[in-house]
Parts: C-alpha cells; sequence; structure tokens
C-alpha cells in the first residue's frame, strides 16, 4: 500500500482545517446577515402599517370623496408588494389591499409567519381600528440564496489557490530535509562521515544527531571487524609458514612414502591457509583503506608487474597474453587496490580456465582492464553466486572464494565498475571480467 508524502499529508490536512474553517465562518457571517436582514426587513413592513394606519384613520372623518380616493390610491401605491387590511371592531372591514383576500391574517398583535408571508399586526392608539400587514417571504429568500452564494462561491478559487500556497510552503519548509535526504543518496556504501548540521532547522536537528551517532557506531563496528581481520592474518603468517617448513622437512627426512604423503598433504592444507590468510588481509585492505590518492599516475607499470609474477610462476608463462596501450592510462585509483583487483582477477582465470588455452589481458585508454579466458559458459545465476564470499565456481577445488568478493568491494568503494560475462563477446563460451575505474 502507497503511503502519502510528508508534503501531501500536511498540504491535504492543512487544506481540510482551512477549508473547513473557511465555510464555517462564512456560514457564521450568513447567519449574522440573514438576521440583520430580517430586522430591515421588519422594520420596513412596520413602517408600512404606521403608514398606511394614520391615513385609515383620517379617512373616518368627513372629507370629500375625491380626497378620500386619492388617499386610497396612494396607500396601495405605495404598498405595490404588500398585502394589507384595516378592520374595525365596530364598523368591519375598512380597507384590503388587492390579493389580500385570500391570505389568511392572524389576530394576534406583532411580527408573525406563516403560509409563506410575514405579517405584522398593529392596533391604533385611539379608535378601535385594526391593520395587519402581509409581505411574501419569496423576496428574503431569495436574498438568502444570493447573500449565502457570495459567500460561498469565493471558495472554489481560494481553496485551490490555498492549497497551492501551502503546498509550497510545505515544500520551502521542507527543503533542508531533502538536502539531508540528497546527501545520503550521494554517498556510497562505505561512507559514514557525519551529515552537516549546518542550515538543518531546529525539528531536524534531533533526527541528523542520531542518524550521525548511528553511523559512528556503525564505523566503529566496520573498523572493529577490519582491525581483527588484518591482525588475525598477520599473526597467522609466521606460524602457519614456519608449520610449511615443518612439513616440507618432515617429507624430506621420511623414508616412509605413507609418512610422506601425509606430510604432502599437510603442507597442502597449510598453503591453502596460507591463500585465506593472504586474501584476508586483502579484504581487510580493501575495506579499511582509502580507495583514492588524489593523484593520477599510470597504472600500466602496476600491469607489467603483476603480470610478470605471474608469468615467472611454474605453467604460466606461456598462457597470459597481455595487451597494453601505447598512451599512459592515468587514474587516482590507489596501485595497491588496483593490483589486488588484477591479482584476483588473473588467479581467478588461471584457476578456473581452460589449461590448454591462453589468458588474455588488455588494458585501453579508457580506464579500462579486461581479464579474459576459455572455459564452459557460465549462467547468471553461477556467476551472481561466484562474486559472493567463500563462494566458488566448482563448490570444491583449493580456491578461497573471497577473490571476486573482493573484487566487487573495491569497485563499490572506490565507485568503479566491475563485471562478469559469459560467453565472451564474439565467442561460444569462455568468461571475461571488466573493471572500469
Amino acid at each position: 500500500m502507497r503511503t502519502l508524502s510528508l508534503t501531501a499529508r500536511i498540504g491535504v490536512f492543512t487544506g481540510v482545517v482551512v477549508t473547513l474553517l473557511w465555510m464555517v465562518a462564512a456560514l457564521v457571517t450568513v447567519s449574522g446577515l440573514f438576521h440583520e436582514v430580517d430586522e430591515v426587513f421588519d422594520r420596513d413592513l412596520r413602517a408600512t402599517a404606521e403608514r398606511i394606519l394614520p391615513i385609515v384613520i383620517h379617512n373616518r372623518f368627513d372629507r370629500d370623496d375625491d380626497d378620500e380616493d386619492k388617499d386610497i390610491r396612494r396607500v396601495r401605491a405605495e404598498a405595490d408588494d404588500t398585502f394589507f387590511v384595516v378592520t374595525s371592531e365596530s364598523k368591519g372591514l375598512l380597507l384590503r389591499s388587492d390579493g389580500a383576500a385570500n391570505i389568511d391574517f392572524p389576530n394576534a398583535e406583532g411580527f408573525g409567519s406563516g403560509d409563506g408571508y410575514r405579517f405584522y399586526v398593529d392596533k391604533a392608539r385611539r379608535g378601535d381600528i385594526w391593520i395587519a400587514v402581509a409581505r411574501p417571504l419569496a423576496a428574503r429568500r431569495a436574498l438568502y440564496n444570493r447573500a449565502l452564494m457570495a459567500s460561498l462561491l469565493p471558495l472554489l478559487a481560494v481553496v485551490p489557490l490555498v492549497l497551492i500556497g501551502i503546498w509550497v510552503a510545505v515544500r520551502r519548509g521542507l527543503r533542508p530535509l531533502d538536502g539531508v535526504r540528497n546527501e545520503l543518496s550521494r554517498r556510497g556504501p562505505m561512507n559514514l562521515s557525519p551529515l552537516s548540521v549546518e542550515g538543518v532547522p531546529r525539528e531536524l536537528s534531533p533526527m541528523v544527531a542520531s542518524a550521525n551517532t548511528l553511523m559512528a557506531r556503525i564505523q566503529e563496528g566496520f573498523e572493529a571487524e577490519r582491525s581483527f581481520a588484518a591482525n588475525a592474518a598477520h599473526e597467522m603468517r609466521t606460524p602457519v609458514a614456519g608449520a610449511i617448513a615443518q612439513a616440507q622437512r618432515l617429507k624430506s627426512e621420511s623414508a616412509d612414502p605413507a609418512v610422506c604423503a601425509r606430510a604432502e598433504e599437510i603442507e597442502a592444507t597449510l598453503k591453502r591457509l596460507n591463500r585465506y590468510t593472504d586474501k584476508l588481509m586483502q579484504m581487510a585492505r580493501a575495506e579499511g583503506a582509502r580507495m583514492r590518492t588524489g593523484e593520477a599516475m599510470d597504472l600500466r607499470p602496476v600491469v607489467q608487474l603483476i603480470v610478470e609474477d605471474f608469468s615467472r610462476a611454474a605453467g604460466n608463462s606461456d598462457r597470459i597474453v597481455l595487451d597494453l596501450p601505447d598512451l599512459p592510462v592515468e587514474s587516482d585509483l590507489d596501485p595497491d587496490a588496483f593490483g589486488i583487483v588484477l591479482r584476483n582477477l588473473l588467479e581467478n582465470a588461471l584457476r578456473h580456465g581452460a589449461v590448454d588455452s591462453p589468458i588474455s589481458i588488455s588494458l585501453n585508454v579508457d580506464c579500462e582492464v579486461r581479464v579474459a579466458n576459455d572455459g564452459p559458459v557460465l549462467e547468471p545465476e553461477q556467476i551472481a553466486w561466484i562474486t559472493r564470499r567463500f563462494s566458488r565456481g566448482d563448490g570444491a577445488g583449493d580456491g578461497t572464494g573471497l577473490g571476486l568478493s573482493i573484487v566487487g568491494i573495491i569497485s563499490e568503494r572506490a565507485s568503479c565498475k566491475f563485471a562478469l560475462v559469459s560467453p565472451r563477446p564474439k565467442q561460444k563460451g569462455g568468461v571475461e571480467a571488466t573493471f572500469q575505474f
């Protein structure tokens, strides 16, 4: 299940809260506006009644008929959207507006509502005359709807702008967190130096401090492991060499074939133990030393020296074919680390390649070395297996299973590229190892 990012969580939460608060504020404002509108309409309804009632009372006295008609027309003209009836307890109906006959006016004095009308009933201070005024509520409701829409419609434009503003503000606020993430992503697997706390907000400082503490503990663990491996391998070299010498002396001084055979087995086992010691020292060197010197140098002499060492070994003088460029191949890769890589690749090719076929080594000006040998085709699963620690291609043999894993460690720590390809390019079989530095 995909989780929302921190930016999306803050943006959605803040956007929802702002929207709800805006709606609540708009509803409260509209509610207050409705109350004011009601008061205005009620005052106008009362004022209409107060204008009509004196005219009707005045017409009760002896007046000319023409003047009375004028007053009545003026009253009806003033109340064009209002219905009213004027009654007398003694004389009955005195005056009624057009359409008022169909309205059921209340008898209670004061304001009231019903049947879609707002009513106001009042009694003259002198006499027995009553007036009931009614006005449809539709006008109020139309005004209510217009006020409500005027308050809520801006949300359609404001809310998206608020969400965009929140997103921009959150992104800017979380930019230091992106800086910490980018710094961690740019680091290699062995770079455990502390993170910089410069410019880190106060809220992120505990997290950065905890990460630095964790990396310091991991660094201490790596250092202890590398130190133990290097010291143990170094301390084992002298007793192992002494034991090999004793086994060789026993073999030379004894005339018993069984003793000689046993001495040879002991010597072979001790030599294998010595190879493990050398590989452990190489691994400690690969995991603990600096892979880059900061100064470029030509690595062709390193290749020549290692090839000469292997060529002098028994049976290797005619198997190694070296191809070096005429131009220097300069790199700041540590020469010792490069030598460890080349030795392991060449040793692996000599041990597992076809005995009757040559081993080709090529170095080009693009800082790429290739070691290729003939032999059976390796499946991708086999290639992944033999690059692990203590894994041998055939599952047995006298190899240590550490050579290719050491190359992988150096490649990873030095930001290089290491690949095994089988079969060889344009060949039906064999293996080609490429180390691009």
